[in-house]
C-alpha cells in the first residue's frame, strides 16, 4: 500500500508547534532557579542589598527615619566588618519572619579566611526592612511542615 505523505507532515507541525514552548520553559526554569530570582521576597532582597554594600565596603543603606530598631545597639555594619576584615560575599541560608520582626541566617564568605555563620535581626517599618543587629551563630528555624 502506498503512503501519501500526510503522516510526515503532521509530525512536522507537532514538532514545529511544540518544541519552541518546551525550550522556552526549560530556559526560564534554568535562568530563574539558577539566579535565585524565584522566591526572593522583600526580606531577602533587603538582606542581599544590605550585605552587598557592607561586604563590598561601599556605602551602606541607612535605617529609615521611622525605624523600629532598638536604640543603644552596636551598628550592625561595624559588627559585620569586624567579623570579616576584608570584603565578603554572602549566602542566605534560612529565615523566619513574625509580624514586623525577622531573623535571617547567613553564611559570610570573606575573601580571606573561613566562612562564618551569622544571624541578622531585622525590623519592618511599612514596606521597608532595616537590619538592626548582627551576631555570630544560627537561629533555630523550624522547617516548614507543609
Amino acid at each position: 500500500m502506498a503512503r501519501d505523505g500526510r503522516g510526515a507532515g503532521r509530525w512536522f507541525v507537532v514538532l514545529a508547534v511544540g518544541i519552541p514552548p518546551a525550550v522556552a520553559a526549560i530556559v526560564m526554569a534554568v535562568v530563574f532557579t539558577g539566579t535565585g530570582a524565584l522566591g526572593r521576597g522583600p526580606l531577602h532582597r533587603a538582606v542581599d542589598s544590605y550585605l552587598d554594600a557592607v561586604g563590598g565596603e561601599g556605602a551602606v543603606p541607612v535605617r529609615g527615619p521611622d525605624s523600629d530598631c532598638p536604640s543603644g545597639q552596636e551598628d550592625p555594619t561595624t559588627t559585620l566588618r569586624g567579623f570579616a576584615a576584608s570584603a565578603f560575599g554572602h549566602h542566605i541560608v534560612s529565615s523566619t519572619e513574625t509580624g514586623d520582626s525577622a531573623s535571617v541566617n547567613v553564611d559570610l564568605a570573606p575573601e580571606a579566611g573561613a566562612p562564618m555563620a551569622v544571624v541578622l535581626d531585622l525590623r519592618r517599618t511599612g514596606d521597608r526592612w532595616d537590619v538592626c543587629a548582627a551576631s555570630t551563630g544560627r537561629v533555630q528555624i523550624d522547617p516548614d511542615p507543609f
